[in-house]
């Protein structure tokens, strides 16, 4: 077949909370066959949350650009926005090949092609697979020769061998940059929740994670590839010099699990004069830092750090192979305080098997450390990882057959804890959140140390439309000034 036109979407609707980051699994792949196709492929890339758009939306987009193949890069939570799209594409043009790569196809990849609008799924990284199959398809070979997809053979699910991980990141092209709107991008709600200063970029500098906690799931595999200082300076003078970022957030799943490393990329920044604000919203692992880290993060620019703690249950933290040192972190987390860094962590709440004496062990455990910032989450059992087995281990009477897999946000409807427990997990949550942040001096530190900008008042906002409309039922006086601010100014989105 005669591929010439390809349109990459990355699906997903607009919900209350949403945070959004560039694309960078599309990002990396756009700049992959610029690189390896050089003028062949005319490109139409979509970001379907960022602009609110409707299925509709994008089959008027279709029809104009009208692409010889379709690829989206989709979470989990977005399976159902990729199924509608996929479903569109398939009435517009039948022949069109619909792909789906990112993390819901490399752990999910046999109920995504229960949609039989979709043909191929990539499994794990696709800056090798995706290139590879677009030849396979032009030149009208049987799939089964491309490494590391799946795809239907009639009523047969077909897998193919395996795709080894990258090993040289360096080898990959820069992402795309210059199709982010940076514009648009910089006033949404992002990952770390709030920046210090516009725009703002995510960065890798790694991937993968050697820890085997039970409610992950091995979407980079468990070897750390790391990418040269060199190769992460050059991003990074990049997006500071030609595009004027002025704020990294980088995600990598453990950035410091390589000191010297960690800190050789802190002194290139200084040395260079590279003048950038950094953010951690990943959670690093708190017990692999130490303070001269600290000091070197803040000396570069770094103003905020999560640490992912998850639980403060020693039972838990062993039960869930985290085994995270408690101790050290609270260390860690006063040094970065000390040292003028805002620290922040994450909880989950509502474990398979925690009583709620654990869970209060958690709560105190982030009032007594110097966190300013805390996110509670509630658990959320996601199939194929060991903390489904713990689940049903723990609660065998549970019809898990029913469980609908794919409400898999930290928000869903009911948690998980709800339903297996005679707890309510959302009123546990609450609790949580008023026991960390009504205290007054809590209150006034954040005051005292966080960006004062227009994040900052978005905070206050979502605070007081939480209070007022939970208390008085007024969603319908907020609700229009929002649409309002966001239609016109871009201000305050869903």
């Amino acid at each position: 077949m005669k591929i010439r036109k390809i349109m990459l979407i990355k699906p997903g609707r607009r919900w209350s909370g949403m945070a959004m980051g560039q694309p960078m699994g599309l990002l990396y792949l756009i700049s992959i066959l610029r690189s390896r196709f050089p003028g062949k492929y005319e490109i139409d890339f979509v970001e379907q949350a960022l602009y609110d758009l409707t299925t509709e939306d994008i089959r008027k987009r279709f029809k104009k650009f009208d692409p010889d193949l379709v690829g989206f890069s989709a979470a989990s939570a977005e399976a159902g926005e990729t199924e509608d799209i996929c479903r569109m594409v398939k009435q517009e043009k039948p022949e069109c090949v619909t792909v789906l790569g990112g993390p819901h196809a490399s752990v999910f990849f046999d109920w995504a092609l229960k949609d039989r609008n979709l043909d191929y799924v990539v499994i794990g990284e696709g800056e090798r697979t995706f290139p590879e199959l677009l030849e396979n398809l032009e030149k009208d070979e049987p799939a089964d020769k491309v490494r590391g997809i799946a795809f239907m053979r009639g009523q047969n699910l077909v897998m193919t061998e395996a795709r080894p991980f990258i090993e040289d990141l360096d080898s990959i092209p820069l992402p795309a940059w210059e199709l982010v709107d940076w514009k648009r991008c910089s006033v949404q709600s992002t990952m770390n929740g709030y920046c210090h200063s516009t725009p703002w970029a995510m960065l890798f500098t790694s991937r993968a994670c050697p820890f085997k906690c039970a409610y992950c799931h091995n979407i980079f595999g468990k070897k750390v590839r790391k990418r040269s200082v060199e190769n992460v300076l050059a991003e990074i003078e990049l997006l500071v010099g030609r595009y004027g970022v002025k704020e990294l957030h980088i995600i990598d799943d453990i950035f410091n699990i390589d000191l010297p490393r960690a800190k050789k990329i802190c002194d290139e920044i200084i040395s260079r004069g590279i003048k950038v604000k950094m953010a951690f919203p990943n959670g690093l692992r708190a017990d692999m830092m130490d303070r001269e880290l600290i000091k070197k993060l803040k000396a570069a620019g770094c103003y905020a750090i999560t640490y992912a703690i998850e639980t403060a249950s020693p039972r838990l933290q062993k039960l869930l192979r985290k085994n995270l040192d408690l101790e050290k972190t609270k260390q860690v987390i006063d040094w970065t305080y000390d040292e003028g860094i805002i620290p922040q962590a994450f909880l989950m709440l509502g474990f398979p098997t925690e009583t709620l004496d654990e869970i209060e062990t958690s709560i105190r455990y982030t009032l007594k450390a110097k966190l300013l910032r805390v996110l509670f989450f509630t658990v959320v059992v996601y199939p194929r990882t060991e903390l489904l087995q713990i689940a049903k281990q723990a609660y065998p009477d549970f019809d898990f057959s029913n469980y609908d897999w794919f409400d898999l946000r930290y928000w869903s409807e009911t948690p998980f804890y709800s339903r297996v427990t005679k707890y309510d997990g959302y009123k546990i949550q609450r609790r949580a959140y008023r026991k960390f942040y009504l205290r007054p001096l809590i209150l006034l530190k954040i005051a005292w140390r966080f960006p004062k900008n227009s994040f900052f008042l978005r905070g206050i906002w979502w605070g007081l439309r939480s209070v007022i409309t939970s208390l008085y039922g007024l969603e319908k006086i907020f609700r229009p000034a929002r649409q309002f601010l966001f239609k016109n100014f871009g201000l305050f989105p869903e």
